[in-house]
């Protein structure tokens, strides 16, 4: 399969040349049953699983039988904790426990795959020449995106470390998304619909897709 030329901007928004995209990480095949199962994997591992309701056993009192059995003209009752009472205990609620769940790293890297090809096959993928906005104002950052645009679109910024001072011009804009090329994931690839990367950043995406990262 014949790399997939893609071409470079700088911060202006002029084209300054091109890269060759690896068409195992940016032309793969959309296999949505693993997005799917990815996101889903993701999404599990932020629930915190502390979730708790009082079954009888946890419920105070209920040991001695509310009344005699018959002749008081009220309906039979062996606890004051039976979950059909008020106040009474929960039948089948939730208790603590983990929804983390095994993914294996193949499957997570051909959905990465999946949606980089998706946004390149879009066109929703910007790849610039170098990315600093020294400032560190918000206004610097506006006005990139602009030139390159993709301003007022929900756009995921990824480069191949942090950089405080393109995170801190970013961190107001709505919809902009800063990570490094470790922290990207399928789910926040799903949630904007724009990738801006650096050529180095897209370099880096393409060693963590195929496992030869360093």
């Amino acid at each position: 399969m014949e790399a997939l030329t893609w071409k470079v901007l700088n911060m202006q928004g002029k084209e300054v040349g091109t890269i060759d995209l690896d068409p195992e990480v940016f032309a793969a095949p959309l296999k949505k049953n693993l997005v799917h199962e990815t996101v889903r994997w993701q999404l599990n591992k932020r629930r915190a699983g502390t979730h708790s309701a009082k079954t009888r056993t946890m419920k105070e009192g209920g040991k001695k039988k509310p009344w005699k059995q018959k002749g008081t003209g009220r309906a039979r009752a062996g606890s004051s904790v039976s979950p059909l009472w008020v106040g009474g205990a929960s039948i089948h609620g939730p208790l603590p426990h983990k929804y983390i769940s095994r993914l294996p790293k193949r499957t997570r890297r051909q959905a990465l795959a999946a949606v980089l090809s998706s946004k390149a096959k879009q066109k929703q993928l910007v790849v610039l020449d170098t990315l600093t906005i020294a400032s560190g104002k918000t206004k610097d950052m506006v006005t990139m995106l602009e030139k390159i645009g993709v301003a007022g679109k929900k756009a995921a910024l990824v480069l191949s470390q942090s950089d405080a001072n393109v995170q801190r011009s970013g961190r107001n804009v709505k919809g902009l998304l800063h990570a490094d090329v470790g922290g990207i994931n399928v789910y926040d690839l799903m949630r904007h619909t724009f990738l801006i990367s650096t050529k180095e950043a897209i370099l880096g995406l393409q060693a963590r897709v195929k496992g030869t990262e360093e």
